[in-house]
């Protein structure tokens, strides 16, 4: 039970951080306004993290390994794998567009150039989660419903294919939201470029002409 309430005390913490780290940003933010925000005391708030840098480093775990199990989840829930693609792409930009993500982007992106966080983000928990999605591709080709290929390059593309430009439009300030029509339209058209680049036929081998694929000609996803 003690460990319950304190697993639930650090994520009250990682909630309370991560908000001020959107509202304020990362260096004026300091753990006396966050135990202040906590309503508790300094020395509280470092029984749980040692730095501002430990609980930066937390708040990124919590937002992307918890975010990646819904995806998941979203991929897996789909009755085909295009309309489980299409809908996995609707979440992934939806969220990756959203005020938490891009705030955290930003933070470690501006770190100085002799920090680690960045490099410790990627190692640690933003390569891994994208490695789960490669190793579902990796599944769907062993199965024969992909075509074999690298399953990296695949996850990877698949990414490029839903983010367009839009990443790069929200993280500049050029939009202060994604927008739901064009998120749809891209999660479309990268589940059907996806498939036509990696979509194996009838005999587990792939088309030999890029064509259209039809929904109800994809193939069930398997849990």
């Amino acid at each position: 039970m003690a460990r319950v309430r304190t697993e639930e005390k650090r994520r009250q913490i990682v909630g309370i951080a991560s908000q001020l780290f959107q509202e304020l940003g990362y260096e004026r933010t300091s753990m006396s306004l966050i135990s202040e925000r906590l309503g508790g005391s300094k020395a509280t708030l470092y029984g749980y993290f040692k730095s501002k840098e430990d609980l930066l480093q937390s708040v990124l775990v919590y937002d992307v390994t918890e975010e990646a199990d819904r995806l998941m989840n979203q991929f897996l829930s789909g009755k085909n794998l295009r309309e489980g693609l299409i809908t996995l792409g609707r979440a992934y930009m939806t969220r990756r567009l959203s005020p938490g993500p891009i705030a955290n982007i930003r933070i470690v992106s501006t770190q100085p150039e002799g920090s680690t966080i960045g490099k410790d983000f990627y190692e640690n928990v933003l390569g891994p989660a994208w490695k789960r999605l490669a190793d579902r591709f990796k599944l769907l080709m062993d199965e024969g419903i992909l075509k074999k290929a690298d399953p990296w390059i695949a996850a990877m593309q698949w990414k490029g294919m839903c983010e367009w430009d839009m990443f790069e439009r929200r993280l500049l300030g050029a939009i202060k939201a994604g927008d739901p029509n064009e998120i749809e339209r891209a999660a479309i058209a990268a589940a059907d470029s996806f498939l036509q680049l990696y979509k194996a036929d009838a005999n587990g081998k792939p088309h030999r002409k890029s064509k259209q694929v039809k929904p109800d000609a994809v193939t069930t996803v398997t849990g």
